[in-house]
């Protein structure tokens, strides 16, 4: 007998939109509105593969190949530029 599911593909999916739904549920509660909360959620998603990237390229100066993938992902310029700048100012 095998330790992996079919479904262990979705796991991922499954743990992104449950923690989705706690943002949703916490923005909420503190007054979002829905699309400040979609905002918030695409951002914090955009984040997430840029992460995985980093993580992948290992060096800051493949910032073209990394936007270009997340160009085909169907991420905008303008965003993804955004989170970089977001990201540059946190360090």
């Amino acid at each position: 007998m095998t330790m992996f599911s079919p479904d262990i593909q979705d796991i991922d999916k499954k743990l992104q939109k449950l923690e989705d739904e706690e943002i949703k549920s916490f923005m909420k509660k503190k007054g979002y509105s829905d699309e400040e909360i979609e905002l918030a959620i695409r951002n914090t998603h955009l984040h997430d593969a840029i992460d995985r990237l980093e993580d992948i390229f290992f060096e800051p100066n493949e910032r073209e190949e990394m936007i270009n993938i997340l160009l085909v992902d169907g991420w905008e310029r303008e965003e993804i530029m955004r989170a970089f700048e977001q990201r540059n100012s946190r360090t």
